[in-house]
């Protein structure tokens, strides 16, 4: 990945400067449904907006605010587990003839997600039950760019909804996969301090039904993150799955003094992290 210059500083500085904070947001954020339907303040807007802008790790990916959308969700069957009250929404934008846009707007919308959690607004990933034709009207797409996944913003209710409830059971939400699991022999004792807490902190990233179809493993000094199998999916790929869990992985190494940089891959592979050289 390639940071873009901004006016404050390059990609790799914000998230080095936004780590910390990152990281608490990491165990703060769930994903809520039903809100309150009052418009988060201006000012709090306009410094989300402005981050939205700076924040460009990729060419081909960028976020959009919009801050009157009306109503683009839909729900698994009907209205059931339909997002309700959302003020505002976030678009996660990719240009889909980019080869790896899926991960690279993975990637990009967490730190969103996350920025808005450390400002304690609410959120929600939601890849596959918005009504596409809607969203694509709400800001103006350029050639090949598609609307990959939304989230709504604002204030969730206090008390968790019947519906929340059945959302977060149907999605098993909250049940981990043991770290062994996701990184076979990890706790060997020949992982490297930072790699162990990046593989922690990933595990605890948002996927598509919980689904969690990221592995680890160490290679050479570096981190491979790899999708569970060679499946895709259509609607939400495992791809921006994982591009979710590489935003973890960075910000939980840049927690202990590790700044690296990713490389893309191919196949079941998605992206390879190494540590810059002192």
């Amino acid at each position: 990945m390639t940071p873009a210059p901004d006016a404050d500083g390059s990609a790799s500085q914000i998230l080095a400067r936004q780590a910390p904070d990152w990281l608490g947001a990491v165990v703060r954020r769930r994903s809520r449904r039903a809100f309150d339907g009052v418009s988060v303040d201006s000012a709090q807007l306009d410094e989300l907006g402005r981050f939205c802008t700076a924040w460009r790790p990729n060419a081909d990916t960028r976020t959009v605010l919009v801050l009157a959308p009306g109503d683009v969700f839909t729900g698994i069957m009907g209205g059931y587990g339909k997002v309700v009250g959302a003020p505002h929404v976030l678009l996660f934008i990719a240009d889909e003839r980019a080869q790896f846009a899926d991960q690279h707007a993975g990637y990009a919308g967490e730190a969103v997600i996350l920025e808005a959690t450390r400002r304690g607004l609410d959120t929600c990933w939601v890849g596959g039950f918005f009504d596409a034709s809607k969203v694509a009207r709400l800001t103006t797409l350029s050639p090949g760019e598609r609307v990959y996944a939304v989230s709504p913003l604002g204030y969730a209710f206090v008390s968790v909804s019947t519906t929340e409830r059945a959302m977060r059971g149907f999605a098993s939400a909250h049940r981990r996969k043991a770290v062994e699991k996701l990184a076979p022999g990890i706790g060997r004792g020949d992982w490297p301090q930072w790699a162990v807490a990046a593989v922690e902190t990933a595990r605890l990233a948002p996927s598509a039904m919980n689904r969690q179809p990221w592995r680890f493993r160490i290679d050479g000094g570096g981190l491979v993150i790899a999708k569970d199998n060679a499946i895709e999916t259509p609607k939400v790929t495992k791809r921006l799955d994982v591009g979710i869990a590489m935003l973890h992985v960075e910000i939980a190494a840049a927690a202990h003094g590790v700044r690296g940089c990713w490389t893309d891959l191919s196949g079941k592979d998605v992206a390879r992290f190494d540590p810059s050289q002192a």
